[in-house]
């Protein structure tokens, strides 16, 4: 194996070691592809030129790849070659990338509507169990400020304090806390105690603390989006619901709602946009919980009657707000409710 490729592996094991399972996997990816390349082309870290990236480009794109991609690719690699010039096997490592689109294309929209998540909710799915978890992890996705699925799947019953949720996003470490209304606590209690003695809140992960939890989640997710696919065609859909449709959704229907982008990209926690980041401390865990309860009370009826109870006048802000900080007493996982199925067993969502 080429020196390229064998050093990204080792970056790869490293990764692995220190838990960043999907990090490790996506540099053994790049190093699989880099060492395709590299048996046309071959080249030291120290030999690599604009010319030769522009070159394992145009192999991307001849490989089917596309722009966002083969830009992921790129960036992926760009990454790597900071990491290698820090060991000194390079000089320098941005300049290279100076040829290369290293942006991002808009795709298509990938919210769907407010009619749809009511249908899904409604959707009978009386003796399919396994879409019928897939359907309310994607509502609960939906109700909790549009949490990414790698979320979903890690939250511990230990994260439920006095009625919020408080979570670490996995992608930016930025801590969020966001209120467990009624219609999302009733999700968490039916699936609660599914898999007996597991610190996780949802039954994703099935074989808690074994060495393998990583690739548990990547076939739950798998199979996540086969359900929501199956769901998809089950709605007369025209795009395939997946993993991160219900983050869009909210954050499009929030949008359209008239609710300030600043309080959007709050609620989303995206801390890539430094101007946003900036917004996050000024708004309060009740001003956020507001905005929660707006959105979901599009699509679920407890929700806008709720709403409806407590809205105000966003622009002089008059008239009531809700507590933010009540609920179970501190540290108390929520308690399984007369919703939960206890008949149920983790086999069921297969």
């Amino acid at each position: 194996m080429d020196e390229t490729s064998l050093y990204i592996l080792s970056l790869a094991a490293t990764l692995h070691r220190d838990g960043r399972f999907a990090a490790a996997d996506s540099y053994r990816t790049v190093a699989r592809v880099m060492g395709e390349f590299q048996k046309q082309s071959p080249a030291s870290f120290a030999e690599l030129t604009p010319i030769y990236i522009k070159s394992f480009e145009r192999f991307l794109y001849a490989r089917g790849c596309c722009r966002n991609t083969a830009s992921l690719y790129l960036r992926l690699f760009r990454s790597i070659c900071r990491k290698a010039a820090g060991d000194g096997l390079m000089t320098y490592a941005d300049e290279l990338f100076s040829l290369v689109f290293m942006g991002y294309d808009p795709c298509d929209k990938r919210a769907v509507s407010a009619d749809v998540i009511s249908l899904l909710s409604e959707l009978d799915l009386t003796g399919r169990k396994g879409l019928a978890f897939a359907r309310d992890l994607f509502l609960l996705s939906f109700y909790l400020r549009g949490i990414p699925f790698i979320d979903l799947a890690h939250l511990r019953k230990s994260d439920v304090r006095n009625g919020v949720l408080y979570y670490c996003r996995s992608k930016t470490k930025q801590p969020l806390a966001v209120k467990l209304e009624d219609w999302a606590l009733e999700i968490i209690h039916r699936y609660g105690q599914v898999v007996p003695g597991s610190p996780y809140l949802l039954p994703v992960i099935q074989r808690p603390e074994e060495e393998d939890e990583h690739k548990q989640y990547d076939s739950a997710l798998r199979l996540y989006n086969k359900h929501l696919h199956q769901l998809s065609r089950m709605l007369d859909l025209e795009k395939n619901l997946t993993s991160y449709v219900a983050r869009h959704t909210w954050a499009t229907l929030a949008y359209h709602e008239g609710i300030p982008v600043s309080e959007i990209s709050a609620g989303l926690s995206h801390t890539s946009e430094q101007v946003t980041y900036a917004y996050l401390e000024s708004f309060s865990a009740d001003t956020l919980a507001c905005v929660n309860l707006q959105v979901v009370a599009l699509v679920n009826s407890l929700a806008k009657k709720r709403w409806e109870s407590v809205k105000y006048d966003r622009k002089g802000g008059r008239g009531k707000r809700f507590r933010f900080f009540k609920g179970t007493r501190t540290g108390e996982a929520p308690e399984p409710s007369s919703h939960a199925d206890k008949s149920w067993k983790p086999s069921d969502y297969r």
